[in-house]
């Protein structure tokens, strides 16, 4: 059986893992598994972020809370629970999917 060579330049060049410029079976089902890994990467990036970002907002606005007046801070007490109460779920969500998946060796 005569395998197919890929041109030069090829789309599918990426899947020629060891550069023979034959794509195996076996090498496509590596190629398959780095792509879902980077994706999972980059949705666990993305998560981490967005954590961090809540967590900083939260001090920012803690901390805002000093300097502004207090007639302004007594209109803006309800968007304040609402505010931390969110950004505890952000967060509280994000540790606990982490830790689940570390326990059950989910990668």
């Amino acid at each position: 059986m005569t395998q197919k060579k890929l041109q030069k330049n090829s789309i599918l060049d990426d899947y020629d893992l060891d550069g023979d410029d034959t794509i195996t079976n076996e090498e496509l089902q590596q190629a398959k598994e780095i792509k879902e890994t980077e994706t999972k990467l980059r949705k666990n990036l993305a998560q981490l972020r967005m954590a961090r970002y809540t967590l900083i907002g939260m001090g920012v606005f803690t901390v805002a809370c000093f300097i502004i007046p207090i007639d302004r801070l007594e209109a803006m007490s309800d968007i304040s629970n609402l505010f931390y109460i969110s950004g505890a779920g952000i967060v509280g969500t994000y540790m606990g999917t982490t830790a689940y998946m570390a326990k059950n060796g989910v990668k």
